[in-house]
This record gives C-alpha cells, sequence and structure tokens, in this order.
C-alpha cells in the first residue's frame, strides 16, 4: 500500500474517512457554532459535576471533558447510573447514532433520579425521548463514523462549559488555528517522508501495539489511541498508564525480547507530565532497551493543554487510519460490532 497514492486511498477507503480527518477542523469550527445555538434551562455552574453516558466513540468526549474542564466530570458506559450519582449532577447522554440502548437506558435511569440532562446526537430514539421529555438537545451532523465525528460531539460542550466559566479560558480562534495547522501536516497528500502519522503507521504495520499514557494527562488519548486502531485498523492495541503498569505490566517484560518480538511500545508525552512520572517513563524506556523491546517516543503538539490533548488524540486517528491502510482494510465499516449487534437484537 502507498500511503502517498491519492487513487489508492480512495479505493481502499470509499466511505472517506481519510476525508473526515482532513476537513476535522471545519468540523471543530461548526461545532462551535452548535455550543452557541443551545439555550441551556439550567446555569452549568449549579451543578456539583457533570456525569457523561455514552458508549464507544461517544464516550470518548465525557473523558476528553473530565481532562480539559475545570470542572468535576466523570464518564459512564453501561445501561445504569453509578450509585454516585443524584440530582445535583448534570447528566450528559450522547450517543451519535441516538439510538445506543445502553445509553438510552442510562439516561432514562437518569430522569427517574431527578436529574437534570443534556443530549447530544443526530437524531434517533433520543430526540425523540427529548422532544417528549423537554430535554435539550445538541442536534449534530450525520453521515459519519462515530468516532470521526468527535469534534462535533466535544466542541459544542467545550463551548457552554467556556461560557459558564467552568473551562479555564479558551480561545477558539487560536484553537482551530492550530488545529488547521495539524492538518496541514498530517493531511493525505503530505508525503510520507514528511508526514509524522504515516511514518508511525509505517513503523507499526505488521505489530502489535501497546500504548503508554499517564494518569491523569495523556490516559484518555492512550485509549482514544487504543480503540481506534481497534475499530480503524481491524487490529488488536493494548493501553496502561504511569504509574500503575509499574506495579503489574513491568514485570511482564522480563520473558519481553521472546514474547513481544511481534509488538512495540509507543510512550505518550506531552511536557505535562508530573516529575514523578516522567522518571518512570525515563526507567522504562533503559528497561526497554536493556530487555530488546522495540519502543518509539510520540509527543503532543506545541501549545496549551487543549492543542496538546486535541493534537495529540488527532495524531492518533490519523495513524490508525493510515495503519488501515496498510494493514489494507477500509477504515470504516465495524463488521464484526454490526454482527454483534445483530444477534444481540435477534436473541433478544
Amino acid at each position: 500500500m502507498n500511503l502517498d497514492s491519492s487513487e489508492k486511498i480512495k479505493e481502499m477507503d470509499p466511505q472517506g474517512m481519510v476525508e473526515d480527518l482532513d476537513t476535522f477542523p471545519d468540523q471543530c469550527k461548526e461545532a462551535v457554532s452548535l455550543g452557541e445555538e443551545i439555550k441551556l434551562p439550567y446555569d452549568l455552574e449549579e451543578f456539583d459535576r457533570a456525569l457523561v453516558t455514552g458508549m464507544g466513540g461517544s464516550a470518548i468526549v465525557g473523558d476528553l471533558l473530565a481532562r480539559l474542564l475545570d470542572f468535576p466530570v466523570d464518564t459512564n458506559r453501561g445501561y445504569y447510573l453509578p450509585k454516585s450519582a443524584r440530582p445535583d449532577d448534570l447528566l450528559i447522554a450522547v450517543s451519535y447514532s441516538g439510538n445506543t440502548e445502553e445509553t438510552l437506558s442510562a439516561l432514562k435511569d437518569g430522569q427517574r433520579r431527578g436529574m437534570e440532562s443534556l443530549c447530544l446526537s443526530t437524531g434517533g430514539k433520543m430526540e425523540k425521548y427529548c422532544n417528549r421529555e423537554s430535554i435539550p438537545l445538541v442536534k449534530i451532523p450525520t453521515g459519519h463514523q462515530p468516532r470521526a465525528s468527535t469534534g462535533y460531539m466535544l466542541f459544542p460542550l467545550l463551548k457552554l462549559f467556556d461560557e459558564a466559566g467552568l473551562a479555564g479560558t479558551i480561545d477558539f480562534a487560536q484553537l482551530n488555528e492550530e488545529v488547521e495547522g495539524m492538518a496541514d501536516s498530517w493531511n493525505s497528500s503530505v508525503p510520507t517522508e514528511s508526514n509524522e502519522p504515516k511514518k508511525l503507521a509505517e513503523e507499526l504495520a505488521g505489530k502489535v501495539p501497546v500504548i503508554y499514557g499517564t494518569k491523569g494527562n495523556t490516559s484518555v488519548v492512550a485509549y482514544r489511541w487504543k480503540t481506534q486502531i481497534n475499530e480503524n485498523a481491524k487490529q488488536p492495541a493494548f493501553w496502561n498508564v504511569f504509574p500503575e503498569l509499574n506495579h503489574n505490566e513491568t514485570v511482564g517484560y522480563e520473558l519481553g525480547s521472546e514474547l513481544m518480538s511481534n509488538g512495540k511500545v509507543i510512550t505518550l508525552k506531552n511536557g505535562l507530565e508530573i516529575e514523578r512520572n516522567e522518571l518512570r517513563m525515563k526507567i522504562m524506556e533503559d528497561l526497554f532497551t536493556d530487555e530488546g523491546i522495540d519502543y518509539a517516543i510520540a509527543r503532543a503538539p506545541e501549545g496549551d493543554k487543549f492543542t496538546k490533548i486535541i493534537g495529540q488524540v488527532y495524531f492518533g486517528d490519523y495513524f490508525s487510519v493510515y495503519l488501515a491502510l496498510l494493514n489494507q482494510v477500509d477504515p470504516s465499516p465495524v463488521e464484526l460490532i454490526e454482527s454483534f449487534k445483530a444477534r444481540l437484537k435477534k436473541e433478544g
């Protein structure tokens, strides 16, 4: 697979996942306007925390908000909310399709508990439920894979929390300019020799990635990279975080050189690591060298925390799609997930 051949990319990517990435800056800009348009019947600063419920590519929004906001955010992935959920929490239900059964169940659970809610969706059952229950809905554009719609789902919420003074200071114009710069460097027309996501994809072709982030910092990025490799490249990938991995997973490298012959560790860095985790990462790099473990360091773009986190997520999205093309697979379909859902529906 030639990653620099536009004809070959179109052949392998008929649903346009690469195009979605190339136009991600436009998505983010449009999404900010969606946040400006929504009028909430309550003040966000009145709540103790936000509880985001969703699954898959929709749930990652909660993890990103937890990392980026100056406000408590927890993410729920399941049919019911945690026992700690209470009316003083704002429930944010995110389902790209509007038909995710776990998310609809959790939304109704929140309504039973007397929680105020906010929903994001393209429509479906969620839109009908919101209309019936008078729940505010941010309606986002359809026609994309959920995991390729992160901008549409994240930026309206960032805008709402920013207006409430709960996001620190976000310069959306500057952030969008920086994202545009990333697209200029990483898009499909940039040749491999100058394109870092393409280079990393070529390094990982035929290997199983093991991605390491740091707790409270790049953990959300590591998890996102793992899931994007799964869904886009259709292959296994694993993730963990410092310092926890030093209390268990580190020992697994005693037999690493043989068992990891087809694996590669990627350590994520963004310059926001606490000092002790920086030291742990340096020691692990020495261990990888001593044990003959193949590893690489992936650094975030320069900028504030919004640029670093969103930028490193964006990099991973590109990298995973380029890896899909090297794997000779269409990055868009998720046939095993769809067949699983069909069987789940059939069997009740």
